[in-house]
């Protein structure tokens, strides 16, 4: 349960940094590691901490919008030194005309090393809103 916790605290930690856009916080929520990983949607995988950091640096120069991100759904399996997060990411960025929203499916996956719980991974893809006359899949 404890690691459980911890790694959630650490999940926390990065859709702090993401809604802040804080590259600093950013940084400390990733692993300085070559293994790394992260795919953002839409994206090749970006391997490494530093293209992985730059991919944020460029995220958050180029998102003009206000933008908010919360949680649902969220699900946890943690191990001595392994958790995984599963998540929807409700996003809403507030423009001039309004609100726009959109839904991703992120998997985090986190490491315990020397100074806690670090991320190792983060994959996100875009969920497509069904239409309104469509039926949701069951597959």
């Amino acid at each position: 349960m404890l690691n459980e916790k911890l790694a959630l605290e650490a999940n926390e930690r990065f859709y702090k940094a993401f809604n802040e856009q804080n590259l600093e916080l950013m940084k400390e929520v990733w692993h300085d590691d070559l293994s790394i990983l992260c795919i953002h949607p839409g994206w090749h995988a970006i391997h490494g901490f530093e293209p992985v950091i730059q991919s944020w640096k460029d995220i958050f120069e180029n998102t003009q919008d206000d933008l908010e991100i919360r949680l649902d759904n969220v699900e946890i399996i943690a191990s001595m030194d392994l958790a995984w997060v599963s998540c929807e990411e409700k996003l809403f960025s507030f423009t001039m005309s309004g609100v726009k929203t959109s839904n991703v499916q992120a998997t985090n996956v986190f490491r315990l090393v020397e100074g806690g719980w670090k991320m190792a991974l983060h994959h996100a893809s875009a969920v497509p809103h069904p239409s309104e006359e469509e039926e949701p899949s069951l597959n």
